[in-house]
């Protein structure tokens, strides 16, 4: 299994939602429409070409705190190992052992999720849009994801390491940019001090009728399966 499957099935399992490959640093934005290629969405377009508007809204934040199994963690504050990393620390230090090759950390305190209010008519619209065909996944939710910390190893054994702002490191805001890095071997993904979307909700049209179906976990990208939105009157946007 390739790095962004990888990745996918780790948003699936603690979000629920779909992985944004690469993380931080893509272009998607709500509207955009596309497939999934090797388990991974790939853009193709935005709903706007059609002349499909909709509202935005805000839902409440997220987060995410990953560790793969297997991973010894050490803290050091004034050269010497320590439980927790003390208050009045200036200068600390934190160690992650991965046991495993193709481990992963995430640290994302803060995700800020924005929505499609009216998910319903926009699939009303799309169902009656010229060359609109209903494999199309649709980006109803974005998740992005502030000051987040994205890495992953490639072999078994690695060690890295966090070094510098005491605090953020007492609060594992490993993201921060005042964080220093280091590793003892190359990384598969190394993501830090930048802002951007880490995962996708998605939805197609249902097959016969009007119906939204909101792709999940349980419904896997080849299979799309899916649990339904009940259908609402048709209203113009």
């Amino acid at each position: 299994m390739g790095l962004p499957n990888q990745f996918n099935d780790l948003i699936q399992n603690q979000l629920n939602v779909y992985a944004a490959w690469l993380p931080v640093t893509n272009n998607f934005k709500l509207g955009d429409y596309g497939i999934f290629s090797d388990g991974v969405f790939i853009k193709m377009g935005n709903i706007a070409e059609f002349d499909v508007a909709f509202e935005r809204a805000t839902g409440p934040d997220a987060s995410l705190d990953f560790t793969s199994a297997d991973t010894l963690v050490s803290k050091f504050a004034g050269g010497a190992e320590v439980d927790v990393i003390p208050a009045g620390a200036i200068y600390a230090k934190i160690a992650f052992k991965f046991q495993k090759e193709r481990s992963f950390l995430i640290k994302a305190p803060t995700i800020r999720v924005n929505e499609i209010q009216n998910t319903q008519q926009v699939a009303n619209r799309l169902k009656d849009t010229d060359g609109w065909e209903k494999k199309w996944k649709v980006v109803f939710q974005t998740f992005e994801a502030v000051d987040p910390l994205i890495i992953s190893t490639l072999s078994a054994g690695t060690e890295i390491t966090f070094g510098g702002n005491a605090q953020a490191l007492k609060e594992l805001k490993l993201g921060n940019a005042e964080v220093e890095v280091g590793t003892t071997k190359e990384l598969g993904l190394k993501v830090q001090g930048k802002s951007g979307v880490i995962a996708l909700g998605l939805f197609k049209l249902k097959l016969f009728g009007g119906g939204v179906n909101v792709l999940t976990r349980d419904l896997t990208a080849p299979g799309d399966a899916e649990f339904e939105i009940p259908a609402t009157p048709d209203t113009d946007l």
